[in-house]
């Protein structure tokens, strides 16, 4: 949950929840570990995040950094309730999940969420700061 406001012409400022934890999930690790769960024929149900756990803001603050914009844009924690109005549904205060039969088959190939956001800007968004 994200909401910009402009200060000055040049200055922006995102409002960031920091009161819910989890863990970011790249959709190409992901499909990875599935495809590595399919060739060893292991079905069944599993839990597929990246690892660590962090914040909304944490998440906000690691972009901004990977971007070279911390010093353009402010970020500023707000609590869920921010944006009450714009989100009706209820979320919970933590959303992280464990790969815990991944780890017990000894086929946890999820990365950091930190190694695997750096990834994904620096493949999908290559040149869109420049």
């Amino acid at each position: 949950m994200i909401k910009m406001a402009h200060q000055h012409l040049h200055k922006k400022e995102l409002f960031i929840v920091d009161d819910k934890d989890g863990t970011p999930t790249f959709t190409h690790d992901f499909a990875g570990n599935v495809k590595a769960l399919i060739q060893k024929e292991y079905w069944g149900l599993y839990n597929m995040v990246c690892g660590g756990q962090t914040s909304r803001f944490e998440v906000a603050k690691e972009l901004l950094e990977i971007l070279g914009l911390q010093n353009t844009v402010k970020i500023t924690p707000v609590g869920s309730d921010y944006f009450k109005d714009i989100y009706f549904a209820q979320r919970p205060p933590c959303e992280r999940l464990i790969n815990r039969k991944l780890n017990i088959r000894n086929l946890n190939l999820m990365r950091d969420w930190k190694a695997a956001l750096k990834e994904y800007v620096s493949t999908y968004y290559k040149g869109y700061l420049d």
